[in-house]
């Protein structure tokens, strides 16, 4: 069970692409439905966490609450944020157990570091990713080369459950550009870390946005002291 745990620890903010490049929104949602994504862990994070370096996830949204559904080695895990609670769970369905996110620490943690400088510039070249259209936006902090997203505004705005608990607070890209939703994103050396493969419109089940009755509640593991 805790290696369950500390794989999704390790999978899913890779899985997610959590730097700062993605927004979080507490708005009501335009969407409802479910998002496939292929995304790229890369090398390093894959042979860490045991698994392969690509990997595909489910992105659910439904009011602004969204569920991260993640396969594995350790079977079924998955990602549930909901920002107007500010709370943030791991679910794992083998072990019927979850572990709810000490969002404190994390908010005062958040709070404590400055926005970047962040430079966002609209090439105007467009794209079709899982049948929707999306413009291409290079987005460079400092003097690091830009990361090149394609972003559609047919999907409302990205939640990333990995900031929930910076509810309210809007990156320094996403002031610049307005609501968008990533449907690819490409490193500077062409690396795809990130694509949609299949958008679906639905209505979806208020139970995928809350734990399971039957689940017990476990501990974090600890982290283990710098050095």
């Amino acid at each position: 069970m805790l290696c369950a745990t500390r794989l999704l620890i390790r999978v899913l903010p890779s899985t997610l692409v959590l730097c700062a490049v993605m927004p979080l929104a507490v708005a009501a949602q335009a969407f409802e439905g479910s998002v496939t994504m292929r995304v790229n862990l890369g090398a390093r994070a894959s042979a860490q966490a045991g698994a392969a370096a690509t990997q595909q996830l489910e992105y659910q949204v439904r009011g602004g609450k969204v569920r991260v559904n993640l396969g594995g080695p350790m079977g079924g895990m998955a990602m549930l944020a909901v920002p107007q609670e500010r709370k943030l769970y791991m679910l794992m369905a083998a072990q019927q157990t979850y572990m709810e996110l000490p969002m404190a620490e994390a908010a005062s943690a958040a709070s404590s570091i400055p926005e970047p400088d962040v430079k966002v510039t609209r090439t105007g070249k467009k794209e079709t990713v899982a049948g929707l259209s999306c413009e291409h936006v290079l987005v460079a902090q400092g003097k690091a080369p830009p990361t090149d997203m394609c972003i559609t505004t047919e999907l409302g705005r990205y939640v990333d459950p990995g900031q929930v608990m910076r509810a309210g607070a809007v990156p320094a890209w996403q002031k610049q550009i307005g609501d968008g939703f990533p449907l690819k994103v490409t490193q500077p050396d062409g690396t795809v870390m990130m694509e949609a493969i299949a958008v679906e419109k639905k209505r979806l089940s208020n139970d995928l946005f809350s734990v399971p009755s039957n689940y017990n509640k476990m501990a974090v593991p600890a982290r283990r002291p710098p050095g």
